[in-house]
């Protein structure tokens, strides 16, 4: 029972509050203001006795229950302010702050997009439809595994000549497949020389595609030699890369004593100086020297890991004579690239700007800015995993005038039966009858050379 069963009071004796008079009794039968047998007062509830109370005024029972509805005493205010509602001019500044935090983040969305899109808009975008490009009749496993990664082909271009990324020498082709799930990141280079088919009943080195058909014809190439299907593609005008090592801060290579030693057999200095030489006369790196390059920067006295420059990381990754031939270059080239990603995942805002200042309007792409967007956001998860290149057995030899020396695969059926384990994890791959198995006999009977003709086989980088 409530204590305020202790009063006999109506709803409007709340305005006037008083004591119970004398001689009634409350309902537990005892006479109000008497002691109890005990000589003790009565506690109320709240553990204060009746006597403490001060006189004329009613103590308000705690935790005896609630107090009857309609029976709050007028012009009090509850003992609970956490139930009061709040005021017209609180709600209002309540709503009125909730709208700046709104209009805050929109302004920063609307920044950033525009950021992106101002870095992004450099980009020169190709409105290419990578679904027309031609593809081999490929089974639906194969299908169905090729659709669980992202292929894309990145081709590196010596484009002095005509000053676009359009056509021109494709000093560099490297297939990329990202696993959408694990984020595994293997590269594969094809050899510029390699002898493939580049259009229908035409052989020549593949690098041949790109230079007289362009991207597309490049893409197509890849495609039908390989049982590919490529999502997109990236050209990069080769000398953007010291652009971008330079912003970068610089890379540690490995200078080897062979490097020191050995000259260009048709220029007879030493061939990595050259190199380095000609990308700092092209790039006119040194403005007030006399040639555009400096002695310093192209010649190394003793073998050791050295902090270079980008024009020195580009006359490093174009020097063939002493790293075995084309397919030591391309080992180089992936390194350098595997060392540019890493190093940018750490890498300033600013840094990050200046190379989109100096780098985007260099590349040309098929890639979507949703693409790019949204691989550029995940380029942390990226795992840059195993590289090698391709052919992987292979042979070198020259077919006639016309081709010159070229890199053969020994054979192409077997290559990209090798190459699918590799990029796919693919065991056991069986390579197309109507296309991949055609093209390689075509190969075989053109250069007399089969499986068991193989001089080289590239392994994994590392290995």
């Amino acid at each position: 029972m409530s204590n305020f069963d202790d009063y006999d009071l109506s709803i409007d004796e709340w305005d006037s509050p008083r004591r119970r008079p004398q001689g009634t009794r409350s309902s537990n039968g005892r006479q109000a203001g008497t002691r109890s047998s005990s000589n003790t007062r009565r506690s109320s509830a709240s553990g204060r006795s009746s006597a403490d109370r001060p006189s004329g005024q009613r103590q308000r029972p705690s935790g005896q229950g609630s107090r009857p509805s309609g029976t709050r005493p007028t012009g009090q205010r509850p003992s609970n302010n956490r139930n009061r509602r709040p005021s017209k001019a609180a709600r209002k500044k309540k709503i009125r702050t909730k709208i700046i935090v709104i209009e805050i983040v929109i302004l920063i969305i609307l920044a950033l997009v525009f950021f992106l899109w101002s870095k992004f808009g450099k980009v020169n975008w190709d409105n290419i439809n990578m679904d027309t490009v031609e593809v081999n009749n490929l089974d639906e496993a194969t299908t169905e595994v090729l659709s669980q990664y992202t292929t894309i082909a990145l081709f590196g271009v010596d484009n002095r000549s005509n000053g676009n990324l359009d056509s021109g020498n494709s000093d560099a082709i490297i297939l990329v497949s990202i696993n959408n799930d694990t984020k595994d990141v293997k590269m594969l280079s094809v050899q510029r020389d390699t002898y493939l088919q580049v259009d229908k009943d035409l052989y020549r080195k593949c690098n041949y595609a790109y230079n007289h058909g362009g991207v597309e014809k490049a893409l197509e190439m890849l495609n039908t030699n390989l049982d590919i299907k490529i999502d997109g593609y990236v050209s990069v005008d080769f000398y953007a890369l010291a652009k971008i090592v330079d912003d970068l801060g610089g890379l540690d290579l490995e200078v080897t004593s062979k490097m020191i030693s050995t000259d260009n057999p048709e220029t007879h200095i030493n061939a990595l100086a050259g190199y380095i030489a000609e990308v700092e006369n092209v790039l006119n790196y040194y403005p007030d020297e006399e040639e555009g390059w400096k002695y310093s920067d192209c010649f190394f006295d003793s073998p050791g890991m050295y902090h270079m420059n980008g024009a020195q990381v580009v006359g490093y990754c174009r020097n063939r004579y002493a790293v075995n031939n084309d397919y030591g270059r391309s080992e180089l080239q992936r390194n350098v690239i595997k060392l540019i990603v890493e190093k940018a995942k750490g890498a300033s805002v600013s840094q990050l700007n200046k190379i989109a200042d100096d780098v985007f309007p260099k590349i040309s792409t098929s890639l979507s800015l949703t693409q790019c967007i949204g691989m550029a956001t995940e380029v942390g998860k990226y795992n840059m995993a195993e590289s090698s290149g391709f052919p992987f057995a292979l042979k070198t030899k020259t077919v006639s005038k016309k081709t010159g020396s070229v890199v053969v695969p020994c054979t192409l059926t077997s290559n990209v039966a090798q190459l699918h384990q590799f990029l796919y994890n693919q065991d056991n791959y069986d390579p197309t009858d109507d296309m991949v198995d055609v093209i390689s006999d075509h190969i075989v009977n053109e250069t007399g050379l089969n499986e068991s003709s193989a001089e080289i086989n590239q392994t994994i980088d590392g290995q």
